[in-house]
């Protein structure tokens, strides 16, 4: 999913599923607390906004809900990249209305080719990046759309926006460090030591039944680890030393990971094992105690000296030590999620700093892109047409939510959404506006009866109804518009009314019927996208790239939440083994070119010319040939020297494997170019 933010999706801790049930409805844990704290930052920032006078005071409270967040980490991420947006946005408003000041429809078309650029680009982008960066998109919108008849109050305007954004991002992040609470660093903590637990629980599996896992259930896993990626970035704000813990969490998820591949690999060497070895009955007792082990590197000197042992007796095949040399692999990723744990828990630098690439989609992005461009275009259009000075609210709220929208794994949610709640919206706004406000004198009421919209927002939010949440609350505080006089105009209430509905028709039908979102295509492109890292593997042999888990898991979950809804068929199960195949046997070549580059200088210079021109071309009997023959050169070795060769046979009879079980599909890809088998 491209923008993950936890208003719109978010992964329940152990504790999150302590809920209350109140008749039909539930009542997430949490909630409580949620909507006591949005609701303080609202009554601060309210009261300084009126203290203050400020022009667009009932900004402060739209600009508040739009920063709602399960948790208090993900409220300050958001803040962050508010303020970035906020800014730019503003800089950007007064660039357009000098330049189109006199012109509406030129401002309306530069500035729809402007939005659709953001989309396109925070599509790119996860977590609040991508909403800083459509927000630098509308913000443009409130302060030149808005005053697209009255040019000269622009400035004026910009000033009053970026005034109300500050203050509401001031209070509630000052709000939410008194309230402080860490929540989103326990809920990660929590989340990575149970992902573990079940990482070792199917690596245990693996190693009793002496199978790999079924492919749908390392789908499954990477589906459940890839928000950790976003979770990582919403709890560093909240510890002083978030960043360091967040480096360890990095190292900690990526050798999760590894440890789906790892765990595969080391079950099909497990299957193909030609007969009973106790070596390798051995090598699993060591493993078995070293990844529940708090220090599974204390065990790698036994798998070695294992190795050693079988090759001293010339007893050692080339299937036991492709087990051997993944044993000792997975040991080596269990001590980079041991240790990425233990530095996110207490806060110190890992051994190792990572990254975490994802999946980019640059046609969803360009399609995206010209979704929102030709929505703001069209109905900016119909707005202007109208000539009616109210339409802007209609423009607003379509380039507001059609953007969110766009950016969502399923951007007709927020159609639906924008469907389903302008019904309560408008009830809200008719009670309040005609039966409380008119009864409310002080400020302490005032504040008090918009409890109940803040709690509904929240709980909206709480339950995964994120952008149902986000539109009732941002579009109940906009119709409402609260000031220091609050005055009754039921004709004005009237016709904010019919944009507000005009607008949320807008919002469905644009993201319904401009550029939709096929899942086949995205799939498509996903499996390509699966080929074309592959391709790139076989011809890397001088950039050496480390294996890109994170992006291969990714791809894979993302595949596999395009089908849903779906029925699972035996085929669309043997796509996902058949990707997951292509995506392992790109770690096995990238894993075979450093070994042969570690091997290089203890083996004769002609097999190693030969082994880096059969291997880009797939041979799998060939590169099976190559993988005895360096294991049978590293026997005359000495122990300083062997374990390289036995580590470059293992890998290239890892990459024969491999191949072989997908030779069909490889030849369909146009991947296998034969030597001496022919075509």
């Amino acid at each position: 999913m491209k923008m993950s933010t936890a208003a719109i999706k978010k992964g329940a801790t152990k504790g999150e599923h302590r809920s209350f049930h109140l008749g039909f409805a539930r009542w997430p844990a949490g909630t409580t607390a949620l909507a006591f704290e949005i609701w303080l930052a609202l009554a601060v920032a309210y009261y300084v906004a009126f203290a203050l006078e400020l022009n667009s005071a009932a900004g402060v409270g739209t600009g508040l809900l739009i920063l709602v967040g399960p948790t208090q980490g993900m409220v300050l991420s958001k803040a962050i990249y508010r303020i970035a947006g906020t800014l730019f946005g503003a800089l950007i408003a007064l660039v357009l209305t000098s330049l189109f000041s006199q012109d509406r429809t030129m401002l309306i078309a530069v500035f729809s080719v402007y939005m659709a650029c953001l989309v396109a680009l925070a599509t790119l982008l996860r977590d609040f990046r991508a909403y800083g960066c459509i927000l630098a998109g509308y913000t443009v919108a409130l302060i030149s759309i808005a005053d697209v008849d009255a040019p000269t109050a622009t400035f004026t305007g910009m000033l009053d926006r970026v005034a109300v954004i500050l203050l509401a991002v001031l209070v509630l992040a000052f709000v939410s460090a008194i309230l402080a609470t860490a929540e989103s660093e326990r809920s990660l903590q929590s989340k990575l030591r149970l992902a573990t637990k079940d990482i070792v629980a199917m690596a245990l599996a693996a190693l009793d039944q002496r199978v790999p896992p079924d492919p749908s259930q390392c789908v499954a896993m990477s589906a459940r680890l890839m928000p950790l990626r976003s979770e990582i970035g919403f709890a560093t704000p909240e510890l002083l030393d978030g960043w360091a813990r967040a480096k360890g969490a990095r190292s900690a998820l990526l050798g999760l990971f590894e440890a789906i591949s790892a765990i595969q690999a080391l079950g099909l060497g497990l299957r193909n094992m030609s007969a009973a070895s106790s070596t390798i009955d051995e090598a699993i007792s060591i493993m078995r105690a070293a990844i529940v082990a708090q220090r599974p590197e204390k065990r790698l000197s036994d798998i070695d000296a294992l190795t050693h042992q079988a090759m001293e007796a010339q007893a050692l095949s080339i299937d036991e030590a492709y087990v051997l040399d993944r044993c000792k692999f997975m040991i080596e990723v269990f001590r980079d999620i041991r240790d990425g744990l233990l530095s996110s828990r207490v806060g110190r630098l890992p051994r190792r700093s990572v990254s975490l690439p994802v999946h980019q989609d640059y046609v969803a992005a360009v399609l995206n892109g010209l979704r929102v461009g030709l929505a703001v275009g069209i109905v900016g259009l119909l707005a202007v047409l109208s000539g009616l000075p109210g339409a802007s609210l209609m423009i607003l709220g379509t380039i507001v939510f059609v953007s969110l929208g766009s950016v969502l794994h399923d951007p007709l949610a927020m159609g639906r959404a924008a469907l389903l709640m302008t019904p309560a919206v408008i009830i809200t706004g008719t009670i309040y506006d005609f039966l409380i406000f008119p009864n409310v004198s002080d400020y302490p009421l005032f504040i008090i009866s918009l409890a109940p919209v803040v709690t509904i927002t929240c709980w909206l939010i709480k339950t995964g109804k994120g952008p149902m949440g986000i539109f009732y609350g941002v579009q109940s505080i906009s119709l409402l518009s609260p000031a220091n006089v609050q005055t009754l105009d039921p004709t004005a209430f009237v016709n904010t009314v019919a944009f507000l509905v005009a607008g949320s028709v807008c919002i469905f039908f644009s993201l319904l019927l401009i550029v939709p979102v096929d899942p086949a295509l995205r799939r498509l492109r996903l499996a390509l996208a699966v080929g074309r890292t592959l391709r790139k593997a076989l011809s890397d042999e001088n950039r050496l790239n480390q294996p890109e888990a994170s992006l291969h898991y990714d791809r894979l979950s993302q595949f596999s939440s395009w089908q849903h809804g779906e029925p699972v068929t035996p085929a669309r199960r043997n796509v996902m083994r058949r990707l997951s195949d292509l995506g392992n046997l790109s770690f096995a070549v990238r894993r075979s070119w450093r070994a042969l580059d570690q091997a290089r200088i203890a083996v004769d210079p002609a097999i190693d010319a030969k082994a880096r021109q059969i291997l880009p071309t797939l041979s799998a009997v060939e590169i099976l040939d190559l993988s005895r023959t360096y294991l049978a050169a590293a026997e005359g070795l000495d122990r300083s020297k062997r374990l390289d060769l036995v580590h470059a046979a293992a890998a290239l009879y890892g990459t024969a494997v491999l191949t072989t079980s997908e030779m069909r599909l490889l030849r369909h890809l146009k991947l296998l170019r034969y030597h001496s088998q022919g075509v």
